[in-house]
């Protein structure tokens, strides 16, 4: 077992990309007469997976696996598209997994995205060999807001979950984290701090983070 470790979830905290979401979302919706506006997309969307959120948006459509995986590719593709020509990591995100990775701290990454999605932020995204574990909602039985998918990734880096830090930018994603027992830093990529009242840290981006930051931020957390 690992002393700690690092987990962040991909979008929103790897990179700035769910105005992206956002985007293909209303574009999506737009095209099935149903308006989608940011702060619902904020409250009731962000941080969930894409059967949950179809169904929360269309919840009169009978969705059998197959309408799912179409909807849920149309929307992705669209997501692609639009955020292809600017994705980027979150500054100081490299800079931080390099000096975390240095110090022989396992980093996971938990996400709702679907597979294809996972895919092509790595391969656009400087920071592939830092990780060493990724774990999806497909892998769980219930996906953020519960917190199985924490409870996987912390079982796979060989982390005891209260000795795990979590980076999240979504309402779900802190949720789960805490119910988790984990460590929770809020990102204000998707909301503002005062939207973060239960997480133990709030920053906008990982600028002059470092491992020895890190570690006196989560100490009194591993020892309870």
């Amino acid at each position: 077992m690992h002393a700690w470790g690092v987990i962040f979830d991909m979008d929103g905290t790897l990179m700035d990309n769910n105005p992206y979401h956002l985007k293909a979302w209303q574009a999506f919706c737009e095209k099935r007469g149903r308006r989608l506006t940011e702060e619902e997309y904020l409250q009731q969307v962000s941080g969930k997976n894409n059967e949950a959120t179809l169904q929360y948006l269309f919840p009169d459509e009978e969705w059998n696996q197959e309408k799912l995986a179409a909807a849920k590719a149309e929307k992705e593709s669209l997501y692609r598209t639009l955020y292809a020509p600017y994705i980027k990591p979150l500054n100081g995100l490299e800079t931080l997994m390099r000096d975390l990775k240095l110090h022989d701290i396992p980093i996971a990454v938990a996400t709702s995205a679907m597979p294809e999605n996972i895919q092509f932020a790595l391969e656009h995204l400087p920071i592939t060999s830092y990780i060493d574990v990724i774990v999806d909602s497909s892998q769980v039985k219930h996906g953020k807001p519960a917190p199985d998918l924490y409870w996987l990734a912390a079982e796979k880096i060989k982390v005891q979950p209260q000795k795990c830090m979590v980076f999240e930018d979504s309402l779900h994603g802190v949720q789960g984290a805490r119910a988790a027992g984990m460590y929770v830093v809020a990102i204000t990529t998707s909301h503002g701090a005062e939207a973060f009242p239960h997480a133990h840290q709030v920053i906008h981006d990982y600028a002059g983070l470092s491992h020895e930051k890190l570690y006196n931020w989560i100490k009194h957390h591993l020892t309870s």
